[in-house]
């Protein structure tokens, strides 16, 4: 993947998909720190979110007027969350694939299901005695069978 940055007219151009967003990101402030791109707006904020585990929530936001652009025609994906307007050039179809979580890390590791935090809630519940007293309610004794005859209510 080359990326190229147009700085007069806020346009990163990139040769190829972007699967990658901390690599994007580090592509992106090196192009800002070199002689040319340290006299201009950053391009873009930058968020990773560790989710524990070596695993991150990676957020790519462009900023300040800077749009990205596929010169080439071509089918392109851009993996992971990155907001901001893209160019439109004819030819260029482009899917972009958002997350909510482990699907953008560069890291490796996977976190646990749904199914496997469930089991563990179920397993640490049933492993433990939950001190319940159907006979008080907020500490004061309740008397009665619960029937019509018979209602609960407060000693």
């Amino acid at each position: 993947m080359t990326i190229t940055v147009d700085w007069v007219n806020k346009v990163i151009d990139s040769s190829a998909s972007i699967t990658d967003l901390p690599a994007l990101h580090a592509v992106l402030r090196d192009l800002e720190d070199d002689a040319t791109g340290a006299i201009y707006p950053v391009t873009h904020t930058w968020k990773a979110v560790s989710l524990g585990s070596g695993a991150f929530f990676y957020a790519l936001e462009l900023v300040n007027g800077y749009q990205l652009r596929f010169p080439t025609p071509g089918d392109y994906t851009i993996t992971g969350n990155l907001g901001g307007p893209i160019i439109p050039v004819a030819g260029v179809y482009v899917e972009r694939k958002t997350s909510a979580a482990f699907s953008t890390t560069a890291v490796g590791g996977s976190g646990p299901t749904a199914g496997d935090i469930a089991a563990a809630v179920l397993s640490a519940l049933q492993a433990t005695t939950i001190p319940v007293d159907m006979r008080k309610v907020k500490g004061q004794a309740i008397t009665g069978a619960g029937s019509a005859g018979d209602p609960w209510g407060p000693a």
